[in-house]
């Protein structure tokens, strides 16, 4: 079993008045069990010796020119084992925790009533939003990276460019990115990460985000980030993700998601956040329970993927007690709950509607920000993810690359349209996409979606 371990939490002991009754779902269910677990107190391996394995330090962080014992163990992962991403993923997850307390911060201070958000929200050529948590992830991320991997080339593909914080009219947003770096990065201890030794400047910063400039490619590592997938649900105070995965000549390696607004009850998804956070202080949930926010995590060939509270809520990090998520085991379209994105600039909600009454699906769609909707999926709170773009529109990899490899490795199936495996090796696009992306729960529903496609394509008008 992997163990990527944490304490801190606690299960609510019941529903409490004014959130919605659900069962708890079955956490730890035996599947297929490929990887072994690390005890604590008696560490199995160590990391490779060399000048870039990374240590604890006496506050916990992570730290160079130390050997250590990862608690991250996957042995049955890519290749029968043939390489071990203990350190990789340790650091990775360590970081999205860092990325979701920026986010939780800025949001915050985006919809606090009274706020003036117009200095930390810009325009994009293409009208879709860009804010200071989408430039402030992609420089700690790329700055912690950095860090911790700091002798090796750490190759990045991230959305964002310097272009707008570099120019004269962007002065402002980057004393804001700045001071959001800097208050973030001296936290970074609690996340087991090191801090800067000073603050950095501007400079810094615009060179941290510059350097996400990868282009990915069929050879060698890089990482992919997407720092705040779904910024216009961000700003709206609703759903959205941090989402990074590292690939290996062209194979998503490992994927990690951060989901600060995830609420463990899953009918409050069907809700905006404003209408959780308002009956959060009508009927406040217990004191010390996970009622809201996740990371999620998988590394391709484990057969287990995982979720961990959020340090930002629980106030430390030390891996003792993770919870396995597994898909649904519905196969019935008639009880299956499907996804697809809020917006329509980029999708046919019209076509999704068509094959979802031709398959037999009779739930409202679920309709959330983000790559929420593949973590809905890996945790078993939906069934099926479909989203056709209109013509013109590319895929791109950041979009999709964390949460691919959570829900195959949750027991799930992502595919195009025509049941191919999605394409990370040519580029920041997902090149040669058959009509769409389609992830199921399982491979019956998969089948039905893909066979409706096929009945149904020649009459679209995508």
């Amino acid at each position: 079993m992997v163990s990527l371990r944490l304490t801190g939490w606690a299960p609510a002991a019941s529903a409490q008045r004014g959130f919605p009754a659900a069962a708890a779902p079955e956490w730890g269910v035996a599947r297929r069990r490929r990887c072994h677990g690390v005890p604590l107190a008696r560490p199995t391996r160590r990391a490779p010796a060399a000048a870039s394995s990374l240590g604890v330090g006496a506050a916990g962080q992570l730290r160079v020119g130390a050997e250590r014992e990862w608690l991250w163990d996957c042995r049955g992962g890519v290749g029968g084992g043939a390489r071990d991403y203990a350190r990789e993923m340790e650091v990775a997850v360590r970081v999205v925790q860092v990325a979701c307390s920026l986010c939780l911060r800025v949001q915050d201070s985006l919809i606090r009533p009274g706020a003036d958000a117009g200095g930390r929200i810009h325009s994009k050529l293409d009208r879709s939003p860009v804010t200071v948590a989408d430039w402030g992830v992609q420089a700690i991320v790329s700055w912690l990276l950095s860090n911790s991997f700091h002798d090796e080339n750490i190759s990045i593909v991230a959305e964002e460019d310097d272009e707008t914080l570099s120019s004269s009219d962007g002065v402002a947003l980057l004393e804001s990115v700045v001071e959001d770096v800097n208050g973030c990065l001296v936290e970074a201890p609690k996340y087991g990460l090191r801090s800067p030794e000073k603050e950095l400047r501007a400079h810094d910063v615009i060179q941290a985000i510059r350097k996400c400039s990868s282009t990915g490619g069929p050879k060698g590592r890089f990482w992919v980030l997407d720092p705040v997938d779904g910024t216009l649900g961000f700003v709206r105070g609703d759903q959205y993700a941090i989402a990074l995965a590292l690939i290996e000549d062209g194979e998503v390696i490992l994927g990690v998601l951060g989901c600060p607004n995830y609420p463990m009850k899953k009918e409050w998804l069907n809700y905006h956040q404003k209408y959780y956070r308002l009956m959060s202080k009508v009927a406040p949930p217990p004191l010390g329970s996970w009622h809201k926010g996740c990371v999620m995590y998988a590394q391709k060939g484990c057969g287990q993927a995982w979720m961990q509270p959020l340090v930002h809520d629980f106030g430390k990090l030390d891996w003792r007690h993770p919870r396995e998520i597994q898909v649904s085991s519905i196969s019935d379209p008639i009880s299956a709950t499907f996804c697809e994105p809020v917006e329509k600039a980029n999708s046919s909600h019209s076509f999704t509607a068509g094959l979802a009454h031709s398959v037999g699906l009779r739930n409202q769609p679920l309709r959330v920000y983000s790559m929420v909707k593949y973590a809905a999926i890996a945790r078993g709170d939906a069934e099926i993810f479909m989203k056709f773009a209109r013509a013109g529109y590319k895929e791109k990899i950041w979009d999709h690359a964390a949460g691919v490899v959570i829900i195959q490795e949750a027991g799930g199936v992502v595919t195009d349209a025509g049941g191919r495996q999605l394409d990370f090796s040519r580029g920041v696009y997902l090149e040669g996409l058959d009509r769409g992306i389609i992830a199921c729960s399982g491979a019956l529903l998969h089948q039905r979606i893909l066979d409706a496609v096929d009945a149904s394509w020649n009459s679209s008008t995508l």
